[in-house]
């Protein structure tokens, strides 16, 4: 998937590849909202994924983030500049985006956390205002139904969007889905919480879902709760 390339996942539902993660676009009409920003400097490639998709960064009303890390918040600066874009992301971690609270490394290894210390101090991106506080359960306005589900573990914030028209899940990096392999739990290098991760996951089962959309990894289009099960299932023995 080149950069700035969209591919279509399901109706309604794009991912367009930005600097280091996958954006997902959800797309009704006239209306579009964004999941992620990707790092620093994404603005070029997700303007023309936007426009192979025959939208604008004028189109977008809504962007959600869906955890604290910056390959996922550090590109939203400069797509809300000057932009009436609604700014969304769960109440736990709004206080680090806005600068309010200091922004952990997401590395947990100490050695690594201070090398690349002045590194994320670049790609974190400036504080952004969080317009909307966003909990488990809250659904967000839009053309067709997006309900916020919490997983916390990954980070303390991290929230999966259920879209029961699409029968679809987009889970950040509450999972991973690496090429030819099953679903596994997320890195556990950058992860703040894994057990409390894994434990996280359960609550999507209570959904009725076919498919995924991963931040790193391409989509599981079709038998993702089965796959899911199966996950939790070898995670319990």
């Amino acid at each position: 998937m080149k950069l700035g390339n969209p591919i279509r996942v399901a109706d309604g539902v794009s991912q367009v590849r930005a600097i280091g993660a996958r954006i997902t676009v959800l797309t009704a009409g006239n209306e579009a909202m964004l999941v992620d920003a990707g790092m620093r400097g994404s603005y070029g490639p997700i303007v023309s994924g936007l426009d192979a998709l025959g939208f604008s960064l004028d189109s977008i009303n809504t962007l959600v983030i869906s955890h604290r890390h910056p390959d996922h918040s550090g590109g939203v600066g400069e797509l809300i500049a000057g932009r009436s874009i609604v700014v969304m992301a769960h109440t736990l971690e709004a206080g680090i985006l806005a600068g309010r609270e200091r922004h952990p490394s997401p590395f947990h290894n100490k050695l690594v956390a201070k090398v690349t210390e002045p590194v994320l101090a670049r790609v974190n991106g400036n504080p952004i205002d969080i317009d909307v506080e966003l909990r488990d359960g809250d659904v967000i306005p839009f053309p067709f139904p997006v309900h916020v589900v919490h997983l916390p573990g990954h980070t303390a914030g991290s929230i999966a969007l259920f879209l029961p028209d699409q029968k679809l899940v987009i889970v950040g990096d509450a999972l991973q889905h690496k090429l030819g392999r099953e679903l596994s739990p997320p890195a556990s290098s950058v992860t703040d919480n894994l057990e409390q991760a894994v434990d996280s996951l359960h609550k999507l089962l209570d959904l009725n879902f076919d498919a995924i959309c991963f931040s790193h990894f391409p989509p599981m289009r079709s038998r993702a709760s089965e796959a899911l099960r199966k996950m939790l299932r070898q995670q319990a023995t």
